[in-house]
């Protein structure tokens, strides 16, 4: 099956930070993570690699750190408030799946993304705290990520095994600006038969 595009730009529109909604109106920081998209079944989307800024503020150094040979084109029909850009048109599901360790949920679902951090401006403001803090805002993408998928009847879920150096080969970046540091997929439920739900001490028996 393939994902309807309002509910692809619904999914992006929630990860976008906004001061007046939950959970970004807990968060005091300004955005560092940008979204990475690996596209493959998304109707209306041709297959390919994806970026969206999460803030316009982002672009200069997005266009600084990644591949200089990147198209940056906007997408026709894309709310004017979600700064998606097409960065190359071409199959990514060998990519994606290579470079979340060989793992098939990168490549056979609707997308994954990898979340790129503004690693330098983030120890520039916070110093040692700046890891933490840039892992907290990726806890709060996947938050909504996962939320995002359920609320339109399928599944997300992290990816902590990928390889960062081959991200970054990927998308260009050859310096710390910009740093590989979680990944996510969203695609249809799979159910597997092995996993059992069990009342809460059932040890102790009846």
């Amino acid at each position: 099956s393939i994902l309807p595009l309002s509910h692809f730009y619904q999914i992006l529109d929630h990860c976008l930070p906004r001061a007046t909604e939950h959970p970004w109106k807990s968060w005091p920081y300004q955005p560092r993570i940008h979204l990475l998209l690996f596209v493959h079944r998304v109707d209306g989307l041709s297959p390919g690699l994806y970026l969206l800024p999460r803030s316009q503020q982002a672009l200069p150094l997005l266009k600084q750190c990644l591949d200089e040979d990147f198209s940056w084109q906007p997408i026709e029909g894309c709310p004017a408030h979600i700064l998606l850009h097409q960065l190359v048109t071409t199959e990514v599901k060998k990519a994606a799946r290579a470079l979340s360790c060989h793992q098939d949920i990168a490549a056979s679902s609707f997308f994954s993304l990898g979340m790129l951090a503004e690693f330098d401006t983030a120890l520039q403001a916070s110093g040692p705290l700046a890891y933490p803090e840039l892992f907290w805002e990726a806890g709060l993408i996947g938050q909504v990520l996962y939320l995002q998928a359920e609320a339109h009847g399928i599944r997300g879920t992290g990816i902590g095994c990928f390889f960062d150096d081959a991200v970054h080969q990927v998308a260009g970046i050859k310096e710390s600006g910009l740093q590989s540091l979680y990944h996510f997929t969203v695609g249809e439920a799979k159910p597997d038969n092995r996993l059992q739900t069990l009342p809460a001490y059932h040890h102790l028996g009846s």
